[in-house]
């Protein structure tokens, strides 16, 4: 697929400017939900991340590890665009257009949406792997549902 074919399959703009995209959170899943529900099994959202409930401990605890780490990178980039952002707006006239400041404002929307998704995904395998029972009957109640 080209990229703007990939963009329109997950809802992102097409184009290089940002101005009429509000900077609120997006209609639908992020491309992010979109890859982790579909890795998991299914195209709609996968409550606690039922699919990864049938992993070992040891894969749990390096999806959990490397989910935190994604989660932590987000949190770095909002941490830099909102020091861009403040140098940016205290000078006077602010030296980005309003494009520009609507296009941060939107990766802004996109990188918090993110921090949370990775981060609920860290917790839920952290959790499958300190609690097998509850892991091996979360895993057992998704596989009659994936047969369907």
């Amino acid at each position: 697929m080209t990229k703007p074919e990939l963009r329109q399959a997950f809802n992102e703009p097409a184009g290089l400017t940002f101005a009429d995209i509000p900077p609120g959170l997006a209609e639908g899943p992020t491309p992010l939900e979109t890859l982790l529900n579909l890795l998991q099994g299914g195209s709609a959202c996968a409550l606690a991340d039922s699919g990864i409930a049938a992993c070992d401990p040891q894969t749990l605890d390096r999806i959990s590890a490397a989910a935190q780490l994604e989660s932590d990178d987000c949190l770095d980039r909002i941490h830099c665009l909102l020091e861009l952002l403040h140098a940016s707006l205290a000078t006077d006239p602010p030296t980005l257009s309003h494009i520009t400041l609507t296009g941060t404002l939107r990766h802004l929307t996109r990188l918090l949406t993110d921090h949370q998704r990775w981060h609920a995904l860290a917790d839920n395998a952290a959790y499958y792997r300190d609690h097998p029972q509850v892991a091996s009957k979360v895993s057992n109640y998704q596989k009659p549902a994936q047969t369907q």
